[in-house]
């Protein structure tokens, strides 16, 4: 149906019944097809996917009287362009907090940063997020699982609405120095290189199964297992209570 007459608008915005369905019928085509796609963000495997479905008519024909009561012809007369833009930031919104699983921005970003570090492989970077960032910045395994979730889902949730500048997807934390920028020295820098080494490395080893671990914590004698490097196998073995095949494959 073509765009409705501002002063049809006008009159449903007065709560003219016959005006208001008009409005409605107006946008019923196009927020069905709306209220299909946000269903699709959600896992066909998820068991209320079916749910969901119901669930986004009855958001979409409610985002439609929100925009009506929010819609101001001063600043546009575009009523239908408004209303479906509400529309679709309500159900992106609804799809984004289901598949964030309660991931909050701030654990969002620093999941992000870590991700370089990790190589883009987001598991490695859900176990960084808990302890390469500094003190204060780092993540609880809860929420660091959160953010991966939301992370594995913000390929196809972030992509700008129609009609709208987008929103701005997750920046990197900004790396602290416990003091203040214009006063950061060389041995800040060089102490916060060797704390991320530090955490990045018992990071990655804490992902491995512990025979593999033990072993390179031996190998480079990392804590708390001493340094038997690469020439011990033997004796390694030994202590492990394995074979040196073992400790040569595990390495």
């Amino acid at each position: 149906m073509s765009e409705p007459e501002i002063s049809v608008v006008r009159a449903a915005q007065n709560q003219d019944l016959e005006a208001t369905a008009q409005v409605i019928a107006a946008t019923e085509g196009r927020v069905s097809v709306l209220d299909r796609k946000a269903a699709r963000r959600i896992p066909e495997s998820g068991p209320r996917h079916e749910e969901f479905r119901e669930e986004f008519e009855q958001v979409g024909r409610i985002a439609v009287w929100e925009a009506l009561g929010r819609f101001d012809e001063s600043v546009t007369t575009d009523f239908l362009g408004f209303a479906y833009t509400t529309v679709e930031t309500t159900l992106l919104n609804i799809t984004r907090a289901e598949r964030n699983q309660g991931a909050d921005p701030d654990a969002a970003k620093t999941f992000l940063s870590m991700l370089g570090t990790a190589g883009n492989d987001p598991y490695l970077a859900e176990k960084l997020a808990q302890t390469v960032p500094p003190a204060g910045r780092r993540l609880s395994a809860d929420r660091a699982h959160a953010a991966r979730l939301a992370y594995q889902g913000a390929e196809s949730l972030d992509v700008p609405v129609p009609g709208t500048t987008g929103e701005e997807r997750w920046a990197p934390a900004v790396s602290t120095y416990g003091v203040p920028d214009d006063l950061i020295t060389p041995d800040d820098v060089a102490r916060e290189e060797r704390r991320i080494k530090h955490a990045v490395v018992h990071g990655i080893l804490d992902t491995m199964g512990d025979g593999q671990a033990h072993v390179l914590r031996a190998t480079f004698g990392i804590e708390p297992v001493p340094f038997y490097g690469n020439a011990n196998e033997v004796e390694l073995a030994g202590d492990m209570g394995t074979t040196p095949k073992a400790v040569r494959e595990a390495r």
